[in-house]
């Protein structure tokens, strides 16, 4: 599993690097088979919410990659899988030099590895105050209405904040829903206070995700 957890970590740090949606550098189910995982270790990734999975639907002509949900534990041969911003945290621990074990040691189980609770919690969005907060910290403070971003900010809170919601805005006439849900999380991602929130698309344009910044 480790050499698979590696595969799926550099995938996620190159589309970081190049500023890209993670599904655009999502990790085809082959590649991952030379790497050893099984159906075994991606059910258990994905039921532990540290991976998720599409199946590949993209066109000759698509200059974009675009992708259909299956159900949680089913694979075939196009899905193309990318780690949750949990799925982050714990590669980061196994791939760690502290997680390398020496020769002839046994490598560390990722059963064994925990999910530090600081980097697990979520975001909160206070609507009266106007405030997106990670913790005690402030990421985000609108001065002005921002109708478009809140509305992204309180669909996230009214769920939970999970991983993904669906586009939450509303359709608006000889509007390109796609282009407005992308300029939207362009603006979530400018001017935070402190980065330690950030969105993405989900590669189908239908959907925003979200997941802890390291800054």
């Amino acid at each position: 599993m480790f050499e698979g957890l590696a595969l799926l970590l550099q995938a996620y740090d190159y589309s970081v690097e190049l500023e890209q949606d993670t599904w655009d550098l999502a990790v085809e189910l082959a590649v991952l088979r030379v790497a050893k995982l099984t159906n075994s270790d991606l059910r258990w990734l994905a039921a532990k919410g540290y991976i998720e999975h599409a199946v590949e639907a993209t066109g000759a002509d698509d200059r974009a990659r675009h992708f259909r949900r299956t159900p949680l534990l089913s694979f075939t041969e196009a899905t193309c899988v990318v780690l949750t911003h949990a799925g982050v945290t714990v590669a980061r621990e196994v791939c760690s030099a502290d997680a390398i074990p020496g020769a002839g040691e046994p490598r560390v189980g990722i059963c064994q590895i925990g999910v530090p609770e600081e980097l697990t919690g979520s975001p909160k969005w206070d609507h009266q105050r106007r405030q997106l907060r990670m913790g005690t910290d402030i990421v985000k403070e609108f001065k002005l209405p921002s109708p478009n971003q809140e509305t992204v900010l309180m669909a996230f809170e009214e769920e939970g904040w999970p991983p993904r919601i669906d586009d939450p805005l509303p359709p608006v006439a000889h509007l390109d829903s796609r282009r407005r849900l992308h300029d939207t999380i362009k603006a979530l991602n400018r001017k935070q206070k402190r980065y330690l929130v950030r969105f993405r698309g989900d590669g189908s344009g239908e959907g925003i995700r979200w997941e802890p910044s390291q800054g």
